[in-house]
């Protein structure tokens, strides 16, 4: 147990900054639009928040608490590559900032286009649609190897998975329908997840 300690640490602090980035993001986007998130638009989406949500949201409050709780789900993995791991984090925790800070008052966690809302084109949203499910993996994959605990990062990455296969094309068609024209031009530009070539060409 006296050698998860360091690994333990370090996950909590990520873990608290995670959570910390996205509740002040949050806060300030529903403040600023005065409209407070809600779920309706997520579809089938609603339920795998829950199906999937709790169980992951029990592991990582296990790890978290004891992680001998879940010493079943532990993989073996060199400390150099545990802190390897941390690495990959801090990286998708710089990125999920900068993502938030170019939405601003458009975030919203759920599938919900704010009033007075735009298409954001700045960032990393000049050259891809959806760059906050990259800062996803890179948290899911540092989380992994952090924890060395495949139940964790196996169960992040569902999620992440079924975040683009449930609730990407409901969102992609709410954006649409909310900015018309100036979406569909956006789109044509950009790759969901990679940048087109027209991407960097103004």
């Amino acid at each position: 147990m006296e050698a998860e300690y360091p690994f333990h640490t370090a996950f909590l602090l990520l873990l608290l900054s995670i959570v910390a980035v996205r509740m002040y993001f949050s806060g300030y986007a529903d403040a600023a639009s005065g409209v407070t998130q809600n779920t309706k638009g997520e579809g089938a989406f609603r339920v795998v928040r829950i199906v999937l949500g709790i169980p992951l949201g029990a592991a990582i409050l296990a790890y978290s608490v004891w992680p001998p709780l879940l010493q079943w789900s532990h993989v073996e993995l060199a400390a150099e590559m545990r802190w390897t791991g941390l690495l990959a984090a801090i990286a998708g925790l710089v990125m999920l900032i900068s993502v938030h800070r170019h939405l601003s008052m458009n975030f919203t966690g759920t599938v919900q286009i704010r009033p007075n809302g735009n298409v954001v084109k700045t960032g990393p949203y000049f050259y891809v649609r959806h760059p906050m499910y990259w800062s996803f993996l890179l948290l899911d994959i540092g989380m992994f190897l952090l924890t060395a605990n495949w139940l964790i990062g196996g169960g992040f990455l569902l999620v992440i998975v079924l975040l683009v296969i449930v609730r990407l094309p409901v969102e992609e068609a709410a954006l649409l329908h909310a900015y018309g024209e100036e979406y569909a031009e956006y789109a044509k530009r950009t790759g969901r997840f990679f940048p087109r070539i027209s991407s960097f060409i103004k």
